[in-house]
């Protein structure tokens, strides 16, 4: 039981405001995104009813993680004990009790900004949101550019409308501009600005730019939207450890209409000891759950994190208490499933095959992971291709190669990897992205003939490739029909292997 809660018979002065104020008012306040106050008791008492089918259902606070995980620093949910109150409270007909009623506490500001003065202030173009209909998105490029490497110790964002911006992401970009390429910091509605851990910062590489992700909700009213974010930066003395951005991705799924629970796999072995910060699941409509486990090298499994109710509109970045150490070989593995169905209210279209894409209708599947390396300031440059390869060499033996090809013309030949099963499955061929990011394009009609293998590649313009495995294990490829040199040579995935994998 919490220190002070009366479960059994609580009122409203005594109990229930505390609750409200530490978990629910920072959003049911005006000006915020919460559609109604819930600071005081004439605020509060008629919503009581609703406020306990809330919480006895877990909707709210918005917080999807399921227990047992963790502990997480930010963690905003509602203790047994809470909800037991809560429930009685209602029940017994809400009384106010006697005495005065507690207030909630609003922390003032000492200036403009909560941090103090930024280094740099980025102010964006007014945006429209209309009164109804359904919610908005708008990713918007924002010029830096800076002419050194700069080290982000902070972020603070001030919404220009608390009524409709749902939440705000800043993006650092890939090096055309407008792609994502990692994830420096975000902002949702109640969640105060604050820097990142002492001693840790985000790095903006010379000469990349910034993407603004706007998640818009219609409030009944049309509004304007003019948000600022400021920037500190942190000297390179006073960085000890980079917070590195990791996604582990599968953008190779095809969600079948009506299915109710497609599953998707994804996977990351990390090349060196680290200590992980945070967890962020991301889906978009159909996203059901989606679960963490670290498979450690000595064989044993450690699951991470499991959000059972994934709800697109409340994205969290699950913060541990104490970064939980994983040792070289580690493999972080990512399970998700997707509601297709037309028992999905979210559905945009149940009736539609559904697969990767940027856009809210289509479909996304990342697992989003904060780091830092254990030793030194930023991880070992190493491609996270290699990683995918020491994965394949475990669970694909014999059916993998990594393939040196160019892929972007001028930058010259880079890792890839190539899995060809054998059993007559589908194989894949993955690329790294910015981002520390591996993208995987599907490979169809595989067909062996001993050691002779063809197989379907691209989409839309598909073309048909062969290879030929030479007594060395290496794969000669004849990529000619791909408009690129003639012939490649891969080498079987077990060359790549850089760490000690379980039961290697």
């Amino acid at each position: 039981m919490l220190q002070g809660l009366n479960p059994d018979q609580p009122t409203f002065v005594d109990d229930i405001a505390p609750i409200l104020h530490e978990n629910c008012a920072s959003c049911h306040q005006p000006g915020e995104i919460g559609p109604m106050a819930l600071r005081t008791y004439s605020e509060v008492r008629p919503w009581a009813r609703s406020i306990a089918r809330a919480v006895e259902n877990r909707d709210m606070p918005p917080w999807d993680a399921d227990p047992g995980y963790g502990p997480w620093k930010n963690d905003i949910s509602l203790e047994e004990d809470q909800i037991a109150a809560i429930l009685n409270w209602v029940s017994s007909g809400a009384p106010r009790g006697d005495g005065d009623e507690p207030l909630f506490d609003i922390q003032e500001r000492s200036g403009e900004w909560a941090l103090g003065e930024p280094d740099w202030v980025y102010e964006f173009e007014p945006y429209e949101v209309a009164a109804d209909g359904p919610d908005s998105f708008a990713v918007i490029p924002i010029e830096a550019s800076f002419e050194e490497d700069r080290w982000i110790g902070a972020v603070e964002v001030q919404p220009g409308n608390h009524d409709v911006l749902h939440h705000f992401i800043l993006w650092r970009a890939g090096h055309g501009g407008t792609v994502q390429d990692a994830w420096l910091d975000g902002w949702a509605a109640g969640v105060a600005p604050r820097g990142l851990p002492a001693g840790t910062a985000r790095l903006l590489p010379k000469g990349r730019n910034l993407l603004g992700d706007f998640h818009y909700h219609p409030s009944g009213t049309a509004a304007t939207d003019v948000t600022r974010i400021g920037v500190w930066f942190a000297k390179p003395e006073e960085v000890d450890k980079e917070l590195v951005n990791l996604w582990i991705m599968n953008s190779a799924f095809t969600i079948p209409a009506g299915d109710p629970s497609h599953e998707a796999r994804a996977h990351h072995v990390f090349t060196e000891d680290v200590l992980v910060r945070s967890l962020a699941p991301h889906m978009h409509y159909r996203g059901k759950d989606m679960t963490y486990t670290a498979h450690l090298p000595d064989g044993t499994e450690r699951e991470l994190l499991s959000v059972s109710r994934y709800d697109f509109n409340w994205q969290t970045a699950y913060e541990f208490v104490e970064p939980v150490a994983l040792p070289a070989g580690t493999r972080m593995e990512v399970v998700a499933h997707w509601d297709n169905s037309a028992d999905n209210p979210d559905n945009p279209d149940p009736t539609k095959d559904v697969r990767f894409g940027v856009e809210s209708t289509a479909e996304m599947m990342v697992g989003f992971v904060d780091f830092v390396a254990a030793e030194g300031v930023s991880p070992k440059p190493v491609s996270p291709v290699i990683a995918v390869l020491a994965e394949l060499a475990q669970t694909h033996p014999g059916e993998a190669w990594r393939v040196d090809t160019e892929r972007y013309r001028g930058k010259g030949p880079e890792p890839t990897a190539l899995l060809l099963p054998r059993a007559g499955a589908a194989g894949r061929w993955f690329g790294g992205e910015p981002g520390n990011r591996v993208v995987a394009s599907p490979v169809n009609d595989v067909v062996w003939d001993g050691n002779h293998v063809t197989v379907t590649v691209g989409r839309g313009r598909t073309a048909k490739i062969e290879g030929f495995v030479q007594d060395d294990g290496s794969l000669l490829l004849n990529l000619g029909a791909m408009g690129a040199h003639t012939e490649v040579r891969g080498t079987p995935a077990e060359n790549e292997v850089l760490v000690t994998l379980p039961n290697g």
